[in-house]
């Protein structure tokens, strides 16, 4: 908890007296969510490893924790954004331009001025899945012989990763239902206002 606080505070010092433009806003916008989205990660994670190996009444404390967690981060970057926001002049219609830019990124529309991106490395939550699996499935392996476990080894890892693949479908499919219905969203509220 203690590295939370100290990170947050860091990051409102290192972002709220600085001069940024619209575009530089719409970066730091993006790697909120990219963080917020690693965030969730690891607590899905920490939570797989609690069901392993924690015993009696842990739900209750770990949700709370998470539930901390999530408000702490999301009251942060309203506190960091608020700042950014009125120091350099930015009208709050900007961040609705960002989330339908990055609607369109879902849905691989063309944006006007070739703006930045949402990059997302996949490497740290990979990391945290072997980490996190290698115990729970070194605890279900069973003690037969060698030729046995590498085949429950294969057999494991290639159900992990159809499970993940799944998953990963499973979220592009939500993210651009919710895309296509925000833009087709933002383009009757053009509509109205012309």
């Amino acid at each position: 908890m203690a590295l939370l606080v100290s990170n947050n505070f860091a990051e409102i010092k290192s972002n709220v007296f600085k001069r940024f433009s619209k575009d530089n806003v719409h970066g730091i916008v993006y790697s909120d969510s990219v963080e917020r989205f690693h965030i969730s990660a690891f607590l899905l994670f920490v939570l797989a490893q609690n069901l392993l190996e924690a015993e009696g009444a842990w739900f209750g404390n770990f949700f709370s924790n998470a539930l901390l967690v999530f408000i702490c981060e999301m009251s942060i970057d309203v506190i960091k954004h608020s700042f950014i926001a009125k120091f350099n002049d930015i009208k709050p219609i900007a961040y609705s331009e960002f989330l339908e830019d990055l609607c369109k990124q879902t849905l691989n529309i063309q944006t006007d001025g070739g703006k930045k991106s949402l990059t997302f490395v996949p490497l740290a939550p990979a990391c945290v899945v072997i980490r996190v699996l290698t115990p729970v499935y070194a605890a279900h392996l069973p003690c037969s012989p060698l030729s046995w476990r590498w085949l429950w080894t294969v057999i494991l890892a290639v159900l992990t990763f159809v499970m993940l693949a799944s998953l990963k479908v499973m979220i592009g499919m939500g993210l651009q239902k919710h895309a296509s219905w925000y833009i087709k969203r933002c383009q009757r509220r053009k509509l109205h206002s012309d």
